[in-house]
């Protein structure tokens, strides 16, 4: 598909089916992020997949808990948004998808977090490309996938992306 199609028809989704797909599609995503630019051209950045259920209800739960105490304090116009879009302080999309891929910056290089960020982009176009959905959920704290994950101290969460195939109503 062209490139700029691709940007046009990408969209964020929360309803992910309970349909598997072959993993080698997630191998060709991950495997496309890691073709985009970086600092130095360090490659500051980690994918972790996530597809054990019970690692997946445990963020779920911190996820929803970090949520609820951030939106508590959100100013009215973001509540009406949320509301709007139909967004729920319940994620549900966290376990609903097959896989979460959580994206991590090493910080002890240079140009980490934006190039981080490029890979991400990389990633959610080829995501778009392979039929696949995604959504870059990025709660107020991430600082509990370290512990949970065990991830070394110079490997810092960005964000959590579910992915999967679409929900059809």
């Amino acid at each position: 598909m062209d490139i700029y199609q691709l940007m046009k028809n990408r969209r964020s989704t929360r309803n992910f089916s309970n349909k598997t797909f072959p993993k080698e599609k997630l191998n060709r995503v991950l495997k496309a992020s890691q073709l985009s630019p970086s600092g130095a051209d360090q490659k500051p950045f980690s994918y972790i997949v996530i597809e054990d259920s019970d690692i997946k209800k445990k963020i779920k739960n911190f996820c929803e808990a970090i949520d609820k105490e951030y939106y508590s304090k959100s100013p009215k116009w973001f509540k009406e948004w949320m509301k709007k879009k139909n967004i729920s302080l319940e994620k549900d999309f966290l376990t609903d998808a097959p896989y979460l891929v959580i994206a991590a910056g090493e910080t002890n290089k240079p140009y980490w977090l934006e190039s981080t960020w490029i890979s991400i982009a990389y990633f959610i176009l080829a995501a778009e490309n392979e039929g696949l959905g995604t959504l870059t959920y990025t709660p107020a704290e991430l600082d509990f996938l370290v512990e949970l994950l065990e991830l070394p101290i110079n490997l810092e969460p960005v964000l959590i992306m579910p992915v999967g195939l679409i929900k059809t109503k």
